[in-house]
């Protein structure tokens, strides 16, 4: 679609002068700090934001050495275009890290919760279309997103009181491989439970795209995306809400900086763990719901290439902090898109390797510190 000769030669070329200027400021600058450690660390994430800053001007100037005119434009178009990837990769992300910090583990099953709250959400949107013809399709999404959205913290609530609780092997490998079971039998009992027909769930809305202005440049947005995105930044502003200023947010940080401490301090452990697994699920099914309609019908691996992608999100951001991974959760939809039109079918193989590459600088993350233990 475009012509990108010598667009990988200039990113190489860059990086490069990043590793050379870096090396040369780490040996001949940084180490002269009071806070070597500290110093190191903020010029790391310098160069790694200058490095992520070119590619975005790379792709921009493929786009607009072959349309001049429309540069500007179609970039921003591509992106506004992830919206509704961004909104639903930021609630799975989010999900999965509040389980990580209060359980000490990576939730595998946190995409078939998600999608078993969405077949329900399908089959109640089948029997409101059935019963109540007069509904319309906003007011019947929003009460079947309600009600899976409501199985699946329940079942969230399920999965750590009953399952977790009572298993044997409590460790955070153990409790990986019980989520790794869930895995195995949601995977066969949904088609069972919910039948193999096909279960669509439409759009939030089909109104005409809404027009907005940015920078001067005329931007559409469907409808569905723009509720989405309401959706997920009314769900995290009351979860980070309640994380900041509640007594189960106080318990929760607690939790998450030392389980057992916590628990000898009073902190019901129980309770903060079983609320957060349940409010991932909630945030999982919601998810799940706004993305069915680009995958025409929920389907058992609805919610795979979304789960591969919060885990990415997570470690790139970092599992010590929420806002790393959310900022990880916008550039990674957002990447994706744009290198499409660079590398076309192989955008998320390029996305993982710039993943791993700043993984091998940071294995922390982005926004990752580390943490010294007194003993």
């Amino acid at each position: 679609m475009f012509d990108t000769t010598g667009f990988w030669k200039d990113i190489f070329i860059f990086i490069l002068v990043l590793v050379v200027v870096y090396t040369l400021l780490k040996t001949f600058t940084l180490k002269y700090f009071k806070n070597k450690d500290r110093a190191k660390t903020v010029g790391l994430n310098i160069f790694l934001v200058l490095g992520i800053l070119y590619l975005f001007y790379r792709i921009y100037r493929v786009i607009y050495d072959n349309f001049p005119d429309f540069a500007t434009m179609f970039m921003m178009t591509n992106i506004i275009n992830q919206t509704l990837q961004v909104s639903v990769l930021a609630l799975a992300t989010t999900g999965i890290v509040l389980i990580f910090k209060t359980s000490a583990t990576t939730n595998f099953a946190q995409g078939m919760i998600a999608t078993f709250g969405a077949f329900l959400s399908a089959k109640m949107i089948q029997y409101f279309t059935l019963n109540y013809t007069d509904m319309t399709v906003t007011t019947m999404v929003f009460l079947a997103m309600i009600g899976g959205a409501i199985t699946a913290f329940l079942f969230g609530v399920f999965v750590d009181a009953v399952i977790i609780r009572n298993s044997k092997d409590k460790s955070p490998i153990g409790k990986q491989m019980i989520t790794m079971g869930l895995v195995l039998v949601l995977a066969g009992a949904m088609p069972l439970i919910f039948g193999k027909i096909l279960m669509p769930i439409p759009k939030m809305s089909y109104e005409p795209n809404i027009a907005f202005k940015l920078f001067g440049i005329d931007l559409f947005i469907t409808v569905h995306a723009y509720y989405a995105l309401i959706i997920t930044v009314v769900l995290l502003v009351i979860l980070f809400s309640m994380l900041r200023f509640t007594k189960w947010g106080l318990g929760v940080r607690a939790t998450a900086s030392n389980e057992l401490v916590a628990g000898m301090m009073g902190v019901n452990t129980k309770v903060i763990t079983s609320m957060s697994w349940a409010i991932a699920g909630l945030l999982g099914a919601v998810a799940a719901v706004m993305l069915t309609p680009n995958a025409t019908n929920v389907t058992v691996a609805l919610m795979t290439p979304t789960q591969v992608n919060a885990f990415m999100a997570a470690i790139l951001g970092s599992f010590s902090s929420f806002l790393g991974p959310l900022v990880a959760a916008i550039l990674i939809p957002v990447l994706t898109g744009l290198l499409s039109l660079v590398v076309p079918l192989w955008q998320n193989a390029v996305v993982y390797l710039i993943i791993l590459a700043v993984v091998l600088v940071k294995p922390m993350g982005l926004f990752g510190k580390k943490i010294a233990k007194k003993v």
